[in-house]
């Protein structure tokens, strides 16, 4: 009975681990794994703690400027209303409205805007 208990025990810490692991995209796994085959949380948060919401830098160095994205998002300009309006170029905010509050890394993504409107962005890597 002892000897179940023990491995019982020793699963249970083994397992602690894992579930306390952060989830990360695929898409960005390949980039953001080191040489020791170890996700770098330095990638996006640089040396300060890890639950901080990453500085805009971080996402830039990969994605370009907000104002590169917005122009690679563009709607064409005879859409007219069948095509949603481009969530990188807000009516409201512009381009100044930060990657992280429609791009999650650790858990879904959602679209902001939808807060007030009903968009659908089919595309949106989730």
């Amino acid at each position: 009975m002892l000897r179940i208990l023990t491995t019982m025990c020793i699963l249970m810490l083994m397992s602690i681990p894992a579930a306390n692991a952060m989830k990360i995209k695929d898409y960005h796994k390949e980039v953001m794994t080191g040489d020791n085959g170890k996700v770098e949380c330095s990638f996006c948060h640089g040396d300060a703690k890890r639950k901080t919401i990453p500085q805009a830098s971080a996402c830039e160095t990969c994605h370009s400027t907000p104002d590169d994205v917005a122009e690679l998002t563009q709607r064409p300009s005879d859409a007219g209303h069948d095509i949603e309006p481009n969530p990188h170029d807000s009516l409201h905010y512009g381009t100044d409205l930060p990657c992280t509050y429609c791009h999650q890394e650790h858990k879904e993504s959602q679209v902001y805007c939808n807060q007030c409107h009903e968009f659908q962005y089919p595309d949106m890597k989730r």
